[in-house]
Parts: C-alpha cells; structure tokens; sequence
C-alpha cells in the first residue's frame, strides 16, 4: 500500500470509529429519534438489527446479480445454498423482481437505522465543540459513514469477491424471498409503469425472459 492510499484508510478508520462511538453515546444518553421515545436497549438492538440485515440487502444484490452469467452446476454441491437462490434469481425475470424488493428494504432498513440513530435536536454529547456537533451531528455525516461504511459499502466490496460465500447461508435465502414478497405484495408496481413510458418514449420493446 502506498503512503497516500494508508494515509486515506487511517483517518477513514478514525471518522468511522469516532461516528460509531458517538452514536452509540447518544443512544445511551437518550439523545436519538428512538431512545429518547423508548429504553436504549431497544434502540440498540433496532440499529444493529437493521445494519446487520443491510450488509446482506447489499451484499446480496452484488453477488446475485454477478451470478447471472456462471453455470450454476458448476457450484451446485459446493455451494447449495447459493445454488438455491440462483435457481430463483435467474429464473425468467425473477431478476428484476427481486432488485425491485431489495430496493424497498433499503429504504426501509435505512429509515430503521436512522430512526434508531439519528440525534434529537440540540444534542450535546461528552463537552464536544459546537463545530464539531455541527459536522457530525447537524448534517447527520456520522449517520452517513456509520451507514455506508458498515451497512453497505464493506459488504458491496466483500460479495463482489466472495459472491458464491456471501449467499451461501439461509440469511442470504430469507432475505431474497422477503425481496420477492415486497415486490409480489405490487406495492412498487407503478416503477413498471414508468419503465414502460420510457420504453414507449425510446420506441424500444421490453422484453421479457418469462417463458411463453
């Protein structure tokens, strides 16, 4: 690793620790949307909850999606559970369904982890400067590193590595059929009517892998 790139990954690592301990600082001293409103245990449990399922929300759509192209025999008994979840992922336009659904749990898990984390008004923790609570408590940044960093861009990078590892366990399985259940449920079928006026608009056919 060069200096420049070590540099850049020391005070990465500093920001994110910083943020994580602060907001768990808030959450103990009843400073967040949800502690201030219920027990603190409560809201750690919601926000670790929500961060852990999406690592897998994240980490599942990279290595579902680079799955597509692999012959699934080729990994079918190492790798049965994987096995299991492309059978449904590449199946007509399963696909699509599914990242449909996923983006709603993103939404929808995010909303959790703010809600759990995001500072109340005016919150002061541990004699910090008000320069500081402005960055990071104001503008909501120790909410975005703790966020993206934890939840969603470790796990992007470590599926696209590791696709076959990342969905072989039954989290990963659960996960994909709450996806497809969100997006049966129809509460997101109007994206389909805006895909087919862009279609229209781009005089391009949609076309479909479902069998006739």
């Amino acid at each position: 690793m060069n200096p420049c790139n070590l540099i850049k990954s020391v005070y990465s690592v500093i920001l994110l620790i910083f943020s994580i301990v602060s907001v768990m600082g808030l959450i103990a001293t009843k400073q967040t949307n949800f502690s201030s409103q219920a027990h603190p245990a409560a809201a750690y449990v919601l926000i670790w909850a929500a961060i852990i399922w999406l690592t897998m929300v994240e980490g599942g759509q990279a290595s579902l999606v680079g799955l597509v192209p692999v012959n699934g025999e080729l990994y079918k008994d190492s790798h049965p559970v994987a096995y299991k979840c492309t059978q449904i992922t590449n199946k007509g336009d399963n696909l699509d369904r599914y990242l449909l659904g996923r983006q709603f749990m993103v939404v929808l898990v995010v909303f959790c982890v703010n809600y759990s984390g995001g500072p109340i008004g005016g919150a002061e923790l541990w004699g910090y400067p008000g320069w500081l609570k402005n960055i990071f408590f104001e503008t909501g940044f120790a909410m975005i590193l703790f966020t993206c960093n934890v939840g969603q861009l470790n796990s992007q990078v470590n599926a696209s590595l590791c696709m076959l590892d990342y969905t072989d366990n039954y989290f990963a399985l659960t996960t994909l059929w709450v996806s497809m259940v969100i997006e049966f449920s129809g509460l997101l079928h109007s994206s389909y009517l805006v895909q087919m006026a862009v279609s229209a608009m781009a005089g391009k056919k949609i076309e479909t892998n479902e069998e006739p």
